[in-house]
């Protein structure tokens, strides 16, 4: 595995340990909500400065984002829905 993949996995990975949505996350990192959802599927690779913004928001040591993480792989797929009230 790749380490891009190692970490869009790990993202998610903690994402989900705090019950955070993507919105969530990027809320707490001040980040858009699209911006994480493509790094997570791979699509952009995040800049030093972003990436500690993300483990800041996770609360997690930016390292743990790198370390490969069996657990992160096998995550499940997940819907979250929110409704504007």
């Amino acid at each position: 595995m790749s380490l891009m993949d190692i970490f869009r996995h790990n993202i998610r990975y903690y994402r989900y340990m705090k019950n955070y949505s993507q919105e969530k996350l990027g809320e707490m990192s001040g980040l858009s909500t699209h911006y994480i959802s493509d790094i997570e599927r791979g699509r952009y690779s995040p800049t030093i400065p972003v990436i500690e913004r993300i483990s800041k928001a996770l609360d997690i040591s930016p390292h743990l984002l790198f370390a490969e993480n069996s657990e992160a792989k096998h995550l499940s797929a997940r819907v979250d829905i929110h409704r504007k009230k």
